[in-house]
């Protein structure tokens, strides 16, 4: 469920098919999912109010909580979100960067330290490089 749709195996998509055809709540779920991560994949940013909207109108008519509640959140910060995907503003490098780096740190501070270390352009030559 956590997959992009374009790197689902033939079991995943079967069991996807599955939950469709069930009509269950979480295939409803991964397809309101799906439609918000449409809004960065847009051809032509200019496009983002329209979708927005209409994902918007879809999540409040969901009757999921959990989707209701993100609508509400979402269209607080409506002009926010658009300014981010008309900018092509995303934090997903970074999220990547803590994923990968963030393993094995055991503060917050550590894990920051590294963050800084990774992204401020300091080269750190090892003495066995020299």
């Amino acid at each position: 469920m956590l997959k992009d749709p374009g790197d689902l195996n033939d079991s995943q998509l079967d069991v996807l098919d599955s939950l469709r055809r069930e009509r269950s709540v979480l295939y409803r779920c991964w397809q309101l999912k799906e439609g918000l991560r449409d809004l960065y994949r847009l051809r032509r940013p200019q496009d983002a109010a329209l979708h927005l909207d209409w994902w918007l109108a879809w999540a409040c008519r969901c009757r999921i909580p959990a989707f209701v509640k993100l609508s509400r959140t979402i269209r607080a910060n409506r002009n926010r979100i658009l300014a981010a995907v008309e900018l092509g503003l995303s934090n997903s490098k970074l999220e990547g960067l803590i994923n990968h780096r963030g393993y094995g740190h055991h503060s917050a501070a550590a894990l920051i330290s590294m963050i800084y270390l990774c992204c401020g352009g300091i080269t750190v030559q090892l003495p066995t490089e020299r």
